[in-house]
């Protein structure tokens, strides 16, 4: 017999469950009821228990401080009407916010909350719908193997793109071409169409690239891509077209060669290192990075071998603190931790914590990889760049945003023989395709090839690890 109970639980079946927001003075993590954790089986009769999870996903400006008293009881949890959910924390007192300013990214139930997970909106493209290989026939017989073609608008090549016409793939006949580059990293605005540019033809054989951290910032409207394939830094595993798109880096700005040959462990001044700035509120994209103010991120410093140094001082910082004071809980001390070290000092390090900013892409990636240190990639859905000619998971450690508390205990138990290894690989990957400008444009071109052609560059195989 069905009770009252679980004919209004089935009522709810297939519903997406309330992601439910929650801040506390810790950094304002937040958790999320699912009312269905998993698939109810064929047996009518068979409920699937409601669950709390808590991870550090999205909070608002819409606060107030509530004692322990107020939390809900445990039997409170399995109410599927609860519009809110509180997070009892350790200390005295718990921050509730609500959620209905800042609502989660339309998308399917797994993404909601989730600053990166955008929903799947390009066409689904892949090479043999969406690419005329006619174009190329010459090409593969030639010296060059690729011609490319480069758009000087909507703006001129950026980054180190910005020698592609000087180099040997370069074509001024888009006759001969086999694909075109357009460059949309611009503050003028795309043009209403991709298809005025001249030799657009549907978008087949042409690479959209941008740097910008989000790729609705200056990316043409999805419907509006057409055949063209993505390569940019702003790439995720839940929208990525494999086989199609390209993920590539954003390039270090610093480089540490001298740190290369000191050996992990005894010959480095650190275990684990970490210096940049917190983001604070919830607009331009910043909601993605707040987990920067975790205690389950700033509880890595112990002031010894593992330094976590984060810094408020920022212009929109200090604006959005004057409007919300909540949101700058623990900046003076973090300022002040912060001003003790420097930047070089840090990079002295066996291992380089790289915490995803606006984007999962970081500037310090490569400056982590110069300095010989391995990198420990904290970052969701995010698909590394060059994935298809790089053995990322040889040299980097890489760690959800909502296990930050697993990473230390990880990182102590590996052996100085595997990071030996490590270090060895990572310092391959950064000569092999990372060191500078024409290493990273030569790589990008080597991706191109082999997702284009199916083929690598000349002595591509010759690149192995250990």
């Amino acid at each position: 017999m069905t009770t009252p109970s679980q004919a209004s639980s089935r009522n709810v079946l297939g519903k997406r469950p309330q992601i439910l927001s929650v801040s506390d003075s810790s950094g304002r993590c937040n958790c999320s009821i699912v009312l269905y954790s998993s698939i109810p089986s064929r047996d009518s009769s068979h409920e699937v228990e409601p669950s709390l999870n808590c991870s550090c996903i999205l909070a608002t400006d819409q606060t107030s401080i509530l004692n322990h008293s107020d939390c809900p009881a445990k039997g409170d949890l399995q109410n599927p009407s609860i519009k809110e959910e509180l997070k009892c924390s350790s200390e005295d007192t718990i921050v509730k916010t609500k959620h209905e300013s800042h609502p989660a990214v339309a998308g399917p139930w797994y993404a909601q909350g989730k600053a990166w997970h955008y929903p799947a909106t390009l066409p689904r493209c892949s090479m043999d719908a969406c690419f005329n290989y006619s174009r190329c026939e010459n090409n593969a017989a030639a010296d060059h193997d690729l011609l490319i073609y480069s758009y000087d608008s909507p703006s001129s090549p950026v980054r180190y793109f910005s020698r592609i016409n000087e180099s040997k793939w370069h074509t001024n006949d888009p006759q001969a071409a086999c694909i075109f580059f357009v460059f949309v990293d611009t503050t003028y605005p795309w043009p209403p169409h991709p298809s005025s540019l001249p030799h657009w033809n549907g978008g087949l054989n042409h690479v959209i690239i941008s740097f910008a951290d989000k790729w609705t910032q200056w990316g043409p409207h999805t419907d509006a891509t057409g055949f063209a394939s993505i390569m940019a830094s702003d790439i995720h595993e839940t929208t990525y077209r494999a086989g199609f798109d390209i993920s590539i880096p954003l390039p270090g700005k610093h480089h540490f060669r001298e740190l290369q040959e000191l050996k992990p462990l005894e010959e480095r001044k650190y275990f684990a290192a970490f210096r940049g700035l917190r983001y604070l509120g919830f607009d331009n994209g910043s909601e993605a990075a707040v987990f920067r103010s975790f205690e389950s991120f700033r509880n890595m410093h112990n002031g010894k071998d593992v330094i976590v140094a984060t810094s408020c001082n920022h212009a929109v910082n200090n604006m959005k603190r004057e409007k919300d004071p909540i949101l700058g809980i623990h900046c003076d001390e973090d300022d002040a931790l912060h001003a003790n070290y420097s930047f070089t000092d840090l990079m002295n390090t066996t291992f380089g914590l790289v915490p995803a900013g606006v984007s999962p892409s970081s500037y310090r990636f490569i400056e982590v990889l110069s300095a010989g240190a391995i990198p420990v990639l904290i970052a969701d859905n995010y698909v590394k760049p060059f994935d298809t000619l790089i053995h990322w998971h040889r040299c980097l450690i890489q760690f959800p945003t909502s296990q930050m508390h697993r990473i230390l205990p990880v990182l102590r138990a590996l052996t100085k023989d595997e990071l030996v290894r490590r270090q060895r690989n990572c310092l391959r990957i950064y000569h092999g395709f990372l060191r500078d400008d024409d290493a990273l444009l030569q790589s990008a071109i080597r991706a191109l090839k082999a997702r284009f052609l199916g083929a690598a560059s000349p002595n591509f195989n010759d690149f192995f690890f250990i």
